[in-house]
């Protein structure tokens, strides 16, 4: 007879995931259809999810995932090569998105859509720029200058020099924290510090391009000998915001939020909005230009998907 236990999915691979219990870890399908219910996400399981499995009594260490508790928190993306919804982790509480000084460039319009998946996820932000030693030009120190008045935690780091990781380490003491960026930012590298026993896989910059190859395959939870947990996730050169639909957007963009109740209309986008006070501001340079371009993309970006892949507006 089959046993009932409940766990934490640590990585997925081909439908097959390794989930750790008080029993020890478990190789895992899912039962049937059990999880066959979800209409907007392509993958019913993700890294960090708590799962319901049966043991297989005949088999040791393997068994069959028959339910999956509730989620707290929620990272996801739209996956354009799926055409659909995908859930990168579950249940963390910090989402540390990683950005270069240089090589591969900062691009912080990138982290504007990291913040946004944070924030409608339920995760609590931190943004931590690497390879500092390289130098940050005159736009970058701006751009991140612009994020700390904003509220948003920033950490200057670098893997070369040692700088920084010490505060990261404490920053994501008795936390889950998934760590989330571009190809050849030094994710990998920024845990292998922390822990170096864990020997994550690490890549070159393409000289020709100025990008980072892809390293990490699959989102993957590791526990660091220090006791810290952590959920490792493959670079992307692209990340398009999901779950949200354009109205809602500005409520992401502090700035933004912080403006709209002087607006003269409710429903207002801050686009060309007669009596907008978010394009006074920006007028008046007490909005960075960059950010808003980013809003402006990032919302017709949600605009496109709609049409493309809820066939209708928001609700």
């Amino acid at each position: 007879m089959s046993r009932l236990l409940t766990g934490q999915v640590i990585c997925g691979i081909n439908n097959i995931y390794s989930v750790k219990t008080p029993e020890g870890g478990f190789s895992c399908r899912i039962k049937g259809k059990v999880l066959k219910t979800e209409k907007k996400y392509y993958n019913p399981i993700a890294v960090g999810d708590m799962v319901d499995l049966e043991a297989d009594p005949h088999t040791p260490a393997t068994g069959w995932i028959v339910g999956r508790r509730e989620r707290r928190t929620l990272f996801s993306r739209y996956n354009k090569k799926r055409k659909a919804s995908q859930v990168i982790a579950a249940n963390a509480d910090l989402l540390i998105g990683i950005g270069s000084a240089a090589s591969p460039p900062f691009r912080p319009r990138f982290l504007d859509r990291l913040l946004v998946s944070a924030a409608s996820g339920g995760l609590e932000p931190l943004l931590v720029i690497n390879k500092c030693d390289l130098g940050l030009n005159k736009d970058a120190a701006v751009r991140l200058e612009d994020y700390r008045r904003l509220g948003y935690r920033v950490l200057e780091t670098s893997a070369l020099e040692g700088k920084g990781i010490a505060a990261l380490e404490e920053m994501i003491v008795g936390r889950l924290a998934v760590f989330a960026g571009q190809s050849g930012v030094g994710k990998s590298t920024l845990l292998n510090l922390i822990d170096p026993e864990l020997r994550l896989k690490v890549g070159q910059i393409s000289q020709k391009y100025n990008r980072g190859a892809h390293t990490t395959n699959f989102a993957v939870l590791v526990r660091t000998q220090k006791g810290l947990t952590c959920i490792d996730t493959p670079g992307v050169r692209e990340f398009e915001i999901d779950a949200i639909s354009p109205e809602e957007l500005p409520h992401y963009f502090p700035e933004l939020t912080r403006l709209a109740p002087s607006c003269a209309y409710t429903s207002c986008l801050h686009r060309d909005e007669p009596g907008c006070a978010v394009l006074e501001a920006l007028k008046a340079g007490k909005i960075h230009p960059d950010r808003y371009e980013s809003y402006l993309r990032i919302q017709d970006t949600l605009r496109q998907l709609e049409k493309e892949f809820y066939g209708r507006p928001f609700a």
